[in-house]
C-alpha cells in the first residue's frame, strides 16, 4: 500500500474504525475505496499528496 494513503481512515457513516483498504483506484483515479466492517459499508476518499494533512472523504449517492 502506498504510505500516502491512511490504513484505516474513520468511517463517514458511522465513524467506527474497522475499516480497510478495498481499491487504491475508486470511480476515479483521485478516490480510494475503503470498506467499513462495523455498519458494512463501502466509502472512498481523495487521495492526498502530503503526509501532514488529513484526506477528505467523499460520500456517494446511490
Amino acid at each position: 500500500m502506498s504510505e500516502r494513503l491512511p490504513s484505516a481512515p474513520p468511517c463517514p457513516f458511522c465513524e467506527g474504525r474497522e475499516t480497510e483498504l478495498l481499491s487504491v483506484f475508486g470511480a476515479h483515479a483521485s478516490v480510494s475505496t475503503y470498506w467499513c466492517r462495523d455498519c458494512r459499508s463501502p466509502f472512498e476518499m481523495l487521495k492526498w499528496k502530503s503526509t501532514t494533512e488529513t484526506p477528505v472523504r467523499l460520500v456517494r449517492d446511490g
